[in-house]
C-alpha cells in the first residue's frame, strides 16, 4: 500500500512539474539587413519549473519563401550548452520543406544534414532554471537579395520540433519564436550612408571651429 502511494505521489509531482514548466526562445539582432553582408543573431533560452534544470535544447530556423534562397547560415558559436548538436557542415541553406510551416523553408547543411542549432551541456549536467545566451548564429545575405520584409522563426513541426531537454530527458516543445527583418532598397542604404558621412563632416567642422588658436 505504501509503495503504491509513493509511486502515485511521484507521478503526481512529475505531472504538476510538467504543468507548471515553461520554456521559450528569443531571437535578438539587427532589424535591417544589407545584401552582401553578414549579421549575427543571438539566441536566448528561458526555462523554469524543470525539476532541477535542463540538459540542453534542439531548435531549427525557418525563413519566408521570398527570402529563403538568399540566406545561408555560415557559422555558430555556442554558449551555456556548448556541445553542439549539429553534425553537418557549413553553409546551411534554407531549401527544405522538412518541419517547415507553409510559406517557409527550413535548412539543409552542405553535407545533407538538417542543421540542429541547439546543444547540450558538456560535461553532461543539469543547467538550473534561468535565462541563458545559448547561440550566436551568423547569417550571410546574398548580394542579390531583393529589398523586402520577412520573418525568420523557429520550427515547431515534426520532424524538427524545437524542444528543451528536461531533467528526466523528456522533450518540452518550445512555442514559436519570430524575428522580423527588413532589407531596405539600395537607394535607402546609400542615403543612410551619405547621412552618416554628413554627420561625421559636421562633427569635424565643429571641432575645428572650437579648437584654440594661438
Amino acid at each position: 500500500m505504501k509503495k503504491t502511494l509513493l509511486i502515485a505521489l511521484i507521478g503526481l509531482t512529475t505531472t504538476l512539474s510538467s504543468v507548471y514548466a515553461t520554456q521559450s526562445l528569443s531571437l535578438i539582432g539587427p532589424g535591417n539587413w544589407t545584401p552582401g553582408t553578414s549579421v549575427v543573431l543571438s539566441v536566448f533560452d528561458t526555462y523554469s519549473g524543470f525539476g532541477g534544470g535542463s540538459y540542453g535544447l534542439s531548435y531549427w530556423l525557418e525563413a519566408s519563401n521570398n527570402i529563403a534562397p538568399f540566406l545561408t547560415i555560415t557559422g555558430l558559436t555556442y554558449f551555456t550548452f556548448t556541445d553542439g548538436n549539429n553534425i553537418g557542415t557549413f553553409p546551411f541553406s534554407f531549401n527544405s520543406n522538412s518541419g517547415a510551416d507553409s510559406g517557409f523553408m527550413s535548412t539543409t547543411t552542405a553535407n545533407g544534414q538538417s542543421g540542429d542549432l541547439g546543444g547540450t551541456s558538456n560535461p553532461l549536467t543539469l543547467i538550473p532554471d534561468g535565462t541563458y545566451h545559448v547561440t550566436d548564429v551568423t547569417i550571410a545575405i546574398a548580394a542579390n537579395a531583393p529589398a523586402t520584409s520577412f520573418t525568420l522563426r523557429t520550427t515547431t513541426a515534426n520532424p524538427r520540433g524545437s524542444i528543451q531537454v528536461t531533467s528526466d530527458f523528456g522533450d518540452a516543445a518550445f512555442p514559436q519564436a519570430s524575428f522580423f527583418v527588413n532589407i531596405p532598397e539600395p537607394s535607402t542604404v546609400a542615403l543612410l550612408a551619405l547621412a552618416g558621412v554628413g554627420v561625421g563632416m559636421a562633427a569635424i567642422r565643429r571641432r575645428n571651429r572650437n579648437r584654440p588658436t594661438g
